[in-house]
């Protein structure tokens, strides 16, 4: 008893000589020695500052909070700030007219806050009389005493001891020295605890009733300011008698300090409110707030997402996401019936690689179909989506275009050290002499290998790394791997369709983004999308006129005719036939179904199938992703809110036309063999790079080409007429000796290679400019370069050797 006497008598006298002005004496200053101790500076705060990141839409659209797993939800805003919003809401008769957060607080917690020096003396005394007389050592605390022991755990703690007591007061009193009331009271509301894992009055005012502090009712306030005493008993979700019981109150303190009159009480007690709990709500767009964090994640760390209460404003517009939601869904029910039950789909803006949209399943809360795997950050089998890459790093390294002719005919490859590889085309049928554009267009299997043989697995795969393909793909060259160009390989349909957005950039690479900007604490930007310019400073990683002859094979829809037909959803009639590139891709057994298109505006990738992995039922890529590749396309462009989000960095509409590349030609090449023109053959116009083109003549070939034409020749299982009579011309050009009309088995006259022409050409003279109705400007012929030998992959073949087939020139 006596230690206890002496220790609250302490404190009497310690206070008394800190709360005067200089008072002095050996008992105060012996007290003030022994509490000044290690007492840490005010401004040195101890406990861990943690806030909530958020992340919004586009348009500051709510997404989602990032809550500390070991904590909760915190966010600080000052005091200031709530006033602020007051003031801007005086004229506004459905908006509170005052700060009642801050008047039910102080009613609440210290009635004397405005004018103690951080302790309230007369409370001590009555709390030491109190307590002399018992073992419990009770409250009497200050809104600044608990600011202390929330921002000094360590140093001053919540131990009930009269020595906590006393080095808690001594640094309530150095606080109210350092700091003004309001700064204090920002602490308070900023720290204490309401429960339900809210930290802060923002987090509790958005927790319980959805909305900001400063636009909280009398009534909600009041409850609210109730709840620090005993968060857990006082919980209005789970305890709302005992809840309205302190509400009640902390209006009636309210009312006996005059801050409100008996009927705005009554009104405010009479209020219904319906609490709720964070818990109660649901992330918007899961798939792509998931992405996001892990985005975040890597560049700034864990410890910032979880803590740092950053602002993430986000690429995606929240609209558009819906829209995209509401097509994939609507369309996987309606292939159900074809052994469908998922899908998948992501857009973007070519030009600045922002995310707008990221469906990364049918419905993120199906566990039946693992819906919270994000299909489109997974890698799956593209099919012939890939096919575009491989002509275009033919483009580049051969010298192709799209009027380069391929063969196409029943092929065994045979390599070193690799399996026999059979494939087929889709249709089981082959085209002969066929050109790129339509190999490209009609997604022909065997040209497209063809292809790949020619430039060499290396050169694909690194073409892919470049425009945008960055993890696993594009590693392993193996050389047994022929069908990675028709989809043997697995592609995340992000990175696919960031590679389609280079080539829709002429070339361009911007990487995929989700992030418009971040602002920490403090209003301080640490980050910001540069629009303006983003494009601008992009690397150029693949010739931009190669990248647009793609293009223009793509958005040709006479040239995918054949096997599409003219009528097809790669095509946008609704929007006027805006141009428009799109390439399907179906996997084997129909596993993986896609489309991956683009207009100038907007690039889209689609996948369609399964989540185990398991066969569709009479679909491809025309069939099932390309309704929702359409659909999409089609809403988002026609919807005028929803088209605000694609214009450019100006804020106008992109013009819709493919931009065309000052090195781009159109120039005419042979009909038969995709070559350079000579007197008296048929050509056809195409789409050429100035200084590049065909290099050898219509009737000339190299010895790959000789080669594959001489097997094509012997090998006419399966193929279509319109094959033969073009495989028949291209023979017919560039042969020496008879070729077989493999339908009546009779010989056709051939001219020779390398004989003159009709028309005999001038030898130029040094300085001589080329003739004006010559687009090329290669004056000189040169060989084609040879292609590396290559293995195939993996695969049972059939056996069939290629039948002899008459001599051709260049053996």
């Amino acid at each position: 008893m006596l230690t206890r006497v002496f220790a609250g008598a302490l404190l009497l006298v310690t206070l008394l000589v800190v709360g005067t002005a200089g008072a002095a004496g050996a008992t105060g200053l012996f007290a003030w020695s022994y509490l000044m101790g290690d007492l840490p500076s005010p401004d040195q705060i101890e406990a861990p500052q943690f806030q909530t990141t958020k992340i919004y839409d586009r348009n500051w659209r709510l997404l989602s909070e990032v809550t500390d797993p070991y904590t909760g939800w915190r966010w600080a805003i000052s005091y200031q700030e709530i006033m602020d919003h007051i003031e801007q809401q005086q004229d506004d008769p459905d908006k509170p007219h005052r700060a009642w957060i801050i008047d039910a607080t102080i009613a609440a917690e210290d009635e004397s806050f405005w004018v103690n020096p951080g302790v309230e003396p007369r409370a001590i005394i009555r709390s030491f009389i109190t307590n002399l007389s018992g073992e419990n050592i009770s409250g009497a605390s200050t809104i600044t005493q608990q600011v202390v022991r929330l921002l000094y755990p360590e140093k001053i703690g919540t131990e009930r001891t009269y020595s906590r007591k006393l080095r808690e007061a001594v640094m309530a009193i150095r606080f109210t020295r350092h700091y003004t009331k309001e700064q204090i009271l920002e602490m308070y509301l900023n720290n204490v605890y309401y429960g339900n894992r809210s930290y802060g009055i923002d987090a509790a005012s958005q927790s319980y009733f959805n909305k900001f502090a400063w636009e909280l009712s009398l009534a909600e306030a009041a409850m609210l300011a109730g709840l620090p005493q005993a968060p857990s008993i006082y919980d209005p979700t789970q305890n709302y008698e005992l809840a309205k019981a302190r509400q009640r109150y902390v209006l009636e303190r309210m009312v006996e300090l005059g801050m409100i009159t008996r009927q705005e009480a009554d009104a405010a007690y009479q209020e219904p409110l319906f609490p709720q709990t964070r818990q109660d709500r649901t992330t918007l767009a899961p798939h792509f707030v998931n992405f996001v964090k892990e985005y975040l994640e890597q560049r700034y760390g864990a410890n910032a997402v979880n803590r740092g209460g950053l602002l993430v404003r986000t690429t995606l517009d929240l609209s558009v996401q819906e829209t995209a939601q509401q097509i994939v869904s609507d369309w996987v029910s309606r292939l159900s019936g074809s052994r469908v039950n998922n899908g998948a789909l992501v857009a973007m803006l070519p030009w600045s690689g922002e995310i707008i949209a990221m469906v990364g399943s049918a419905d993120f809360y199906n566990e039946a179909i693992d819906g919270q795997v994000n299909v489109t950050d997974t890698p799956q089998q593209p099919g012939s989506a890939i096919k575009p890459i491989t002509y275009l790093a033919a483009f580049e390294s051969l010298g192709w275009h799209p009027g380069t002719v391929i063969f196409d005919y029943a092929k065994t490859w045979r390599l070193p050290n690799c399996k026999p590889y059979s494939p087929r085309n889709a249709t089981g049928q082959h085209y002969g002499a066929i050109t790129v554009r339509e190999a490209l267009g009609n997604s022909l299997n065997i040209p497209a290998i063809q292809a790949l043989e020619a430039v060499g697995i290396p050169a694909m795969l690194d073409m892919a790394q470049r425009l945008g393909i960055k993890t696993s793909f594009w590693q392993d060259p193996n050389p047994c791997d022929l069908s990675i160009t028709v989809g043997g390989r697995e592609v995340k349909p992000i990175e696919l369709t960031n590679a389609f957005a280079t080539i829709a950039n002429n070339g361009r690479y911007v990487p995929y983004n989700p992030i418009l900007e971040i602002i920490a604490p403090g209003n301080q930007v640490i980050y910001r999308l540069d629009r303006a310019n983003v494009l601008n400073q992009a690397e150029q990683v693949v010739r931009a006129e190669y990248a647009y002859q793609i293009t223009h094979i793509l958005s040709d829809n006479r040239a995918r005719s054949m096997i599409f037909g003219s009528n097809n959803p790669l095509i946008l009639p609704e929007l006027d036939n805006r141009p428009v590139a799109a390439k399907t891709g179906t996997s084997e057994d129909a596993r993986d179904l896609w489309t991956v298109g683009y207009t100038t505006d907007l690039v889209v990738g689609v996948w369609v199938g399964n989540t185990d992995n398991s066969p569709t039922r009479g679909l491809d890529g025309v069939s099932s992703a390309a309704l929702i590749w359409h659909d999409f396309m089609v809403r988002v462009h026609q919807d005028p809110a929803l088209a605000q989000t694609l214009l450019g960095p100006d804020g106008q509409p992109i013009p819709p036309d493919f931009p065309r590349p000052p090195g781009i030609i159109e120039a005419p090449v042979c009909a038969a063999t995709g070559k350079r023109p000579i007197p008296g053959a048929r050509t056809v116009t195409e789409i050429l790079v100035r200084d590049g083109g065909p290099s050898l003549r219509c009737d000339q070939v190299n010895e790959w080409e000789l080669r594959e034409l001489r097997a094509a020749l012997a090998t006419p299982k399966g193929m279509t007429a319109r094959g033969r009579a073009n495989l028949n011309a291209y023979a017919a050009m560039v042969g020496r000796s008879p070729v077989i009309d493999v339908e009546r088995q009779q010989p056709l006259p051939t001219p020779q290679i390398g004989a003159p022409p009709e028309t005999p050409t001038p030898t130029p003279q040094a300085g001589t400019p080329a003739p004006e109705e010559d687009p090329f400007t290669i004056p000189v012929l040169t060989p084609v370069p040879q292609p590396p030998e290559q293995a195939g992959p993996d695969g049972g073949g059939n056996g069939n050797e290629p039948a002899p087939t008459p001599d051709l020139p260049g053996q």
